[in-house]
């Protein structure tokens, strides 16, 4: 991990520092000792028909995105098959878990502390997938501080957990752009996005720079930094680059401009 200006963070997946945590390794490089104010995320490694059923997470709202691997995931009573790409939604004080398959599972969690006044969802969706496009921004141009590409040029971006099916603060969005597509740079006042690549190799704009990505790689932004991705032509052109995040608290912005309301059920 280094900082990037008064920006936010570049993470390098192949860098990070792994502690081992009741059997298996976990590593922290988003939460209060880099500077955030809202969001935490752990990278947690779950060794071969392991499970991980953090303690401390107890009491926090979390989502999670599996990065590799399979097992299954459970959510209060009910419980799911993963592979990468599944995802899942923990509201505050329910208890979550992983367990990895005959090999090993890695999981992203973002976590945060669900404000005192927060409406929480009245049935939410626990269990999604990065690929669900049941909602989701088709033409977005950005927030207006950096001119948009040509709309037959840009990116989409999916919401597996949104306010729409019960998320109530730590919202999952999905970027995917095909070679030569950018989903354009966009802030989040009173927001700080954490957002890592997940399949492909890609580019994350940070303040006022792109910088390349692949699969484990992430940025930090800091409440109200320009941040973007897109997917330069070139030698990974048969491949959609596929990030996933989201801004904490979620950004009622978002879901304006793709027509929908942000109101939580």
């Amino acid at each position: 991990m280094s900082a990037y200006k008064d920006y936010g963070i570049l993470i390098r997946g192949s860098e990070l520092e792994f502690d081992k945590v009741d059997g298996v390794l976990v590593s922290r490089p988003v939460g209060p000792h880099t500077g955030a104010d809202f969001v935490r995320v752990d990278v947690v490694r779950v060794p071969a028909l392991a499970c991980w059923e953090p303690a401390d997470y107890t009491g926090e709202e979390v989502t999670a995105v599996v990065f590799a691997g399979t097992g299954a995931a459970r959510v209060g009573a009910e419980t799911r098959e993963v592979e990468k790409g599944s995802t899942a939604y923990a509201p505050s004080g329910q208890p979550l878990s992983f367990t990895a398959g005959g090999e090993e599972l890695t999981v992203y969690f973002w976590r945060g502390d669900l404000p005192a006044d927060a409406v929480r969802g009245t049935d939410p969706a626990l269990f999604n997938s990065v690929h669900d496009t049941s909602a989701g921004i088709r033409d977005f141009a950005g927030t207006g501080e950096v001119a948009p590409v040509g709309s037959e040029q840009r990116a989409y971006m999916n919401f597996p957990h949104w306010p729409g099916n019960g998320c109530a603060y730590l919202c999952v969005n999905t970027g995917v752009a095909a070679p030569g597509h950018t989903f354009n740079i966009h802030g989040h006042p009173g927001a700080e996005d954490a957002l890592f690549a997940l399949h492909g190799r890609g580019q994350f704009f940070l303040g006022d720079q792109w910088f390349d990505m692949s699969p484990g790689d992430g940025v930090f932004a800091r409440a109200g930094v320009l941040h973007g991705t897109r997917h330069p032509e070139g030698p990974d052109d048969s491949a959609r680059f596929i990030s996933v995040g989201g801004p904490v608290p979620y950004d009622p912005a978002l879901y304006r401009s793709a027509g929908l309301s942000s109101e939580v059920v």
